[in-house]
């Protein structure tokens, strides 16, 4: 005979026990016709979203290296920063360089 007999306990003080056993008393088929589908329905799933996630996750990496042929500079846009502030030694010199810039040009 190929029918297996599989016993199973619900503890109702445990939140899903309690919805799995709910879930039997309300279904129009036997016990047994319930569990299976539902488990039947959880593996279903389950194998479904193994698949989708892998489908993303080729998409998002098809999508990276179609974008890194794109940019011309290869990526190196992340290294880029904004410039940083200057100091008053930098500041200093700046000014002296301008005020020589001006000097050479008032010279014409």
């Amino acid at each position: 005979m190929s029918v297996k007999n599989v016993k199973i306990r619900f503890n109702l003080d445990k939140e899903n026990d309690r919805r799995a056993y709910e879930y039997l008393q309300g279904a129009e088929q036997s016990y047994s016709k319930a569990a299976i589908s539902a488990m039947c329905g959880f593996m279903d799933l389950s194998e479904r979203t193994a698949t989708e996630d892998a489908f993303l996750e080729r998409v998002i990496s098809t999508i990276r290296e179609e974008t890194a042929k794109i940019n011309p500079l290869g990526g190196l846009l992340q290294f880029v920063h904004t410039p940083s502030a200057q100091t008053s030694t930098e500041k200093v010199n700046n000014a002296e360089t301008e005020e020589a810039v001006l000097d050479f040009l008032d010279s014409f």
